[in-house]
């Protein structure tokens, strides 16, 4: 019996993802994924452009379900405060998991030479940012927030949200940090991003 074409899709990227994880990104080979997947590089190229195309299907897959977690907590009418700090802890709490960083770091490592910055860029945050875009610019319409390029905003909010953390933590100076931090982190850069866009 044939294997279905999504579950031949998904084994191809529990493959590779084994791959990646055991000799890395510029090691692995579309030669190496259809070896061990037992079927040749046409099927591969059937379903995926490049190794690069399936490094970064791997790579949303292992972190992507986080994020949808934050996104899905952008709730129309209630506390607009409110709202957006449970958004922005819960996002804290993602971008400092182990698994997350370590996604970040490697692609940061490769993301000229590869363009897989580029690639993951359109799969991930910005889909997920442009849902951030969405909710604020529909709470400038209520008037809950000064009228101003959403998109702008949204960047401005996920800026204030990772400027007590990012750095240390991409760095290993922290490994990690207690939800009542992250809570209280949240908490400053909500009241920042409230300062700047509460209309006068």
């Amino acid at each position: 019996m044939r294997m279905k074409s999504e579950e031949r899709r998904q084994a191809i990227i529990d493959v590779a993802a084994a791959i990646f994880n055991e000799i890395g990104f510029e090691r692995t080979s579309m030669s190496e994924i259809s070896a061990r997947l037992g079927g040749s590089k046409a099927t591969l190229y059937n379903y995926f452009s490049s190794k690069e195309d399936i490094f970064v299907e791997t790579m949303r897959q292992q972190i992507g379900q986080h994020y949808e977690a934050v996104f899905e907590q952008l709730v129309e009418g209630g506390d607009l405060r409110q709202t957006l700090q449970q958004v922005g802890a819960q996002y804290l709490k993602v971008i400092l998991m182990p698994e997350v960083v370590a996604v970040k770091r490697l692609v940061l490592a490769h993301a000229e030479r590869w363009n897989i910055g580029k690639m993951l860029y359109e799969r991930g945050p910005k889909p997920g940012w442009t849902r951030v875009s969405d909710f604020l610019r529909k709470a400038m319409e209520r008037q809950q927030l000064r009228v101003a390029d959403p998109w702008v905003a949204a960047l401005q909010l996920r800026g204030l949200l990772e400027t007590e953390w990012m750095e240390t933590r991409m760095l290993g100076v922290i490994t990690g940090a207690t939800p009542a931090k992250i809570k209280e982190s949240a908490e400053r850069a909500i009241d920042a991003f409230m300062r700047i866009y509460t209309p006068e």
